[in-house]
């Protein structure tokens, strides 16, 4: 495929919008508090005064932590913290008694709200989360999460939070305690927001709206790709790696936090959302992997299998790696760089692309497009379920994916749409190439014809000389003349006329000649067509057989035979070649759209003017139509550098032109 010379900057543009746009989200959380003005918890308070929870606050910030302890569940005498702990963080990047904590196990949160004054009934949750927790305000549960547990096993986890209303008593200072527990996650690795209850529930509400809403979209992406997969016939398009994307496509989706909930229980077998990090790994591993056969096949850019064996192998030693590292240390060290690490493929895909962008596909451009925003989105959910971005970006890359679903089934569809136009264009030139051997037949029977009679004259020639011999020794000269004008009409034959040295328009005018011979047609033709053409066989045909096909259809519609005539003229001028057909017509023609429509019967029928003019402008030439209400014109014209030299004598009559 020819490189668009602004290949090079939409493919550089890719890349920087997946940076910048997976990255903005961190850098904005990370200056949140600079930006905004917001206060964090110190010392396991924070001072909230001036702050309305009808927007969301965020509660990060230092709070007081109690490990294995659970201080409003089973209130204790003594209250007393173990230290104060950053949140978000994970739990288990922190000691006791010189003993890192594990990443499994239970503990308390508590921070004091300073300066809130709120009459209506508010909450505090933590959104996205994939722990079990409670919440409680001033001793009240405002949010809960999965089952709370101390006993490791009993833990229950479930990404979807219940949120009770809780209305502040008067008093200057108020208490939110989370209980959380956790097999793996350790802790609060998501910061806790402080709003509104109502506006958290409509909010909540009309996230789940949105969320199916685009698991609609995802899911209609999905059995449309189905179908095209079905359809396609191109080996080139139908391929294995397809069906197998789009199904973890949805299956990755359906493992995130916005709708494990849903199929907790159908379709996962009610296991907790923390046992299922492992499959969502999985899952998203061999997205990145079949990434390859994508670019493959969709780019047009083809990965050795050297290659491939090295990302299968690099991918597989990654996952094993998540699998049999402990969670404590992963907590600690890797919860950023082993998930990032996963994106090596796609910077390397990138380079491969870019340097071979002069091979990408039709639509490529699209595709391309539609990966980055999948892995722009992939990134982004990365970071957001890790606690690095404070905005609420839950539903980035559920949008991301279907996007690219959207865009790989548009694809799918307009390559489908193209591999049937091309089986529906093969077969309308098998139609016409059965037509022009059918005309040639036909013109050369009747040649074969004449010839065969030819060969009874000769053979009889002798018979004919010795009569005429005899006549005239005998004198008998009025015998002899009638003789001679009887042999001769009994041997007359019709002319076989040529019209031009090219083969094949000299098949079609011929097949054409007697077509109106038959039908009373008067058939002019002028043609100089010379033996080689720029245009394929075929294109003539097409053009050169639809437009005499259309003239002798409408000659015979005309009532008045006195009337009819048809009329040809074709040569090269000036690397050119030039072609006139007129025809009488009744005045009726069948207009839509702009285009004529033929009136002819038979499956390939009515396309014959939008072959010719396609045919015409794909070989860079331009077709032009008149009609008058009694004569209709068809010129044409193309270029044809092959006749370049025939077509400076194209001005004058050609020796072989013939008219009937």
């Amino acid at each position: 495929m020819k490189e668009s010379k602004h290949t090079k900057a939409y493919l550089i543009s890719g890349l920087i919008f997946a940076i910048l746009f997976s990255h903005l989200p961190v850098i904005y959380t990370l200056f949140y508090h600079n930006l905004t003005g917001a206060p964090t918890a110190a010392g396991g308070s924070i001072n909230l005064t001036r702050l309305s929870p009808v927007r969301t606050i965020i509660l990060d910030g230092k709070w007081e932590f109690y490990w294995n302890r659970l201080i409003v569940s089973e209130p204790q005498q003594d209250v007393k913290s173990d230290f104060l702990i950053r949140v978000p963080d994970y739990w288990s990047r922190y000691k006791i008694d010189g003993n890192r904590l594990p990443a499994g196990g239970f503990a308390s949160y508590r921070l004091t709200l300073q300066g809130i004054d709120y009459p209506r009934p508010l909450t505090v949750y933590l959104p996205d989360f994939g722990g079990a927790y409670r919440v409680f305000i001033d001793g009240v549960l405002a949010a809960e999460s999965g089952m709370v547990s101390k006993d490791t096993p009993k833990i229950f986890t479930v990404p979807q939070a219940k949120l009770y209303p809780v209305t502040l008593s008067a008093g200057e200072a108020h208490q939110v305690v989370i209980e959380a527990a956790s097999t793996r996650f350790s802790g609060l690795y998501m910061a806790p927001v402080l709003k509104d209850y109502d506006r958290a529930v409509q909010e909540v509400s009309a996230r789940d709206t949105i969320r199916f809403i685009l698991f609609g979209t995802v899911l209609f992406s999905f059995f449309a790709l189905i179908i095209l997969y079905t359809l396609s016939l191109r080996k080139g398009i139908r391929s294995a790696w397809l069906p197998a994307m789009i199904f973890f496509v949805l299956l990755r989706i359906m493992l995130t936090t916005e709708f494990y909930s849903v199929w907790q229980r159908g379709v996962f077998f009610n296991l907790s959302y923390e046992a299922t990090n492992e499959l969502m790994f999985f899952a998203t591993f061999v997205l990145k992997f079949l990434l390859i056969f994508l670019v493959q096949e969709q780019f047009g850019i083809a990965f050795s299998r050297k290659e491939k064996w090295f990302f299968l192998l690099y991918y597989t030693a990654i996952y094993l790696m998540y699998l049999f590292i402990p969670h404590g240390i992963y907590n600690q060290y890797l919860t950023i760089p082993l998930p990032v690490s996963t994106f090596a493929l796609e910077l390397y895909s990138f380079f491969k692309v870019y340097f071979g962008r002069h091979q990408l596909k039709k639509f490529g451009m699209l595709i391309f497009w539609g990966v980055i925003l999948a892995i722009s989105g992939l990134i982004i959910d990365c970071y957001y379920i890790n606690g690095n971005i404070y905005l609420n970006l839950s539903l980035t890359l559920l949008v991301s994916l279907s996007a690219y679903l959207m865009i790989l089934s548009l694809v799918y569809a307009l390559r489908t749409a193209d591999v049937y136009n091309d089986l529906a264009v093969s077969s309308s030139r098998l139609a016409l190439a059965k037509s022009q051997i059918a005309m040639q037949k036909d013109y050369y029977d009747t040649l074969s014809g004449q010839i065969n009679e030819i060969r009874g004259i000769k053979h009889d020639l002798r018979h004919f000389v010795g009569v005429i011999r005899r006549l005239t020794e005998e004198g008998r000269y009025a015998e002899l003349e009638r003789f001679l004008s009887e042999y001769a009409e009994k041997t007359e034959t019709d002319p076989l006329p040529v019209f031009c040295e090219n083969i094949v328009a000299n098949s079609i005018l011929g097949y054409y000649s007697l077509k109106a011979k038959e039908g009373g047609i008067p058939f002019h033709c002028a043609c100089s067509i010379p033996r080689q053409l720029s245009i394929s066989d075929s294109d003539l045909c097409v053009v050169l057989g639809n437009a005499l096909e259309n003239a002798i259809e409408a000659c015979g519609n005309l009532d008045n035979p006195d009337a009819r005539f048809l009329s040809a003229e074709a040569r090269t001028i000036n690397d050119q070649l030039l072609l006139k057909i007129e025809n009488s017509y009744n005045g009726c023609l069948n207009i839509q759209d702009g285009g004529y429509l033929s009136t002819k019967n038979g499956e390939f029928h009515g396309i014959g003017l939008q072959n010719i003019k396609k045919v015409v402008e794909v070989c860079g030439g331009f077709v032009k139509t008149e009609h008058s209400g009694k004569v209709f014109t068809l010129m044409a014209a193309f270029p044809n550098p092959c006749g370049a030299e025939e077509g400076q004598a194209g001005n004058q009559p050609d020796s072989s032109i013939r008219s009937s």
